[in-house]
């Protein structure tokens, strides 16, 4: 018994950390290049470019989460 993954794939959520709700989310990122989006300058552009297009402002706190699913696989 143990857990596997159906992909290999890791999808990022960005999430505005006073609300929780979802911003938006970057998928089919691989463990390779998913420390990408971890870095605050790289971050920082991605969040703005994609709030621009939505009409509010930037949140001021954002979580970035790394998401992928497990399910428990029987023996």
């Amino acid at each position: 018994m143990g857990y596997v993954s159906d992909t290999p794939r890791i999808n990022v959520k960005f999430i505005n950390a006073a609300t929780e709700e979802e911003l938006f989310e970057i998928k089919n990122r691989t463990w390779m290049d998913i420390g990408q989006v971890f870095s605050a300058n790289i971050a920082s552009t991605i969040i703005e470019t994609e709030m621009q297009n939505k009409k509010r402002g930037l949140p001021r706190n954002v979580m970035v989460l790394a998401v992928f699913e497990l399910t428990l696989e029987d023996e």
